[in-house]
């Protein structure tokens, strides 16, 4: 029994995630590419540092649950009511996932834009995605 300030037990907790588990089946990639500082140049060594991708990635594999929600907004300039995609991707709680991530389900690639790691309280990890052009 939870106590008055707890919401669900840990056991409770735990089934829920187990129960959120089972709609995982979709296989995700998740990649990371670490930054490095590349000097960029000039006469005395004091420019300013570019930054540039490095060869290193550090590569994810998990199950999730991905799906888009058709999500109508009004154009300011014309008033028109356009129809965009909202993407998600729920994961394992734990999921080592950070925003400006890629994600790749099937040959489509997405951004991470958030995700609520920073929750107290979580069944999931919930990823907002934006998608690669």
């Amino acid at each position: 029994m939870p106590n008055q300030h707890q919401f669900l037990t840990d056991n409770q907790l735990q089934r829920l995630r187990d129960v959120a588990m089972l709609g995982m089946i979709t296989p995700i990639v998740i990649e990371r590419r670490s930054e490095g500082a590349i000097p960029a140049g000039g006469d005395y060594g004091d420019d300013f540092l570019a930054y540039t991708q490095t060869t290193e990635t550090k590569r994810t594999e998990v199950k999730g649950w991905f799906y888009s929600t058709p999500t109508p907004l009004q154009e300011v300039d014309t008033g028109m009511i356009v129809t965009v995609n909202t993407y998600r991707l729920y994961v394992p709680v734990g999921t080592d996932v950070l925003a400006g991530d890629l994600v790749m389900v099937g040959a489509d690639e997405y951004t991470v834009s958030d995700t609520t790691a920073e929750g107290t309280w979580l069944p999931l990890l919930t990823c907002t995605l934006r998608k690669r052009e």
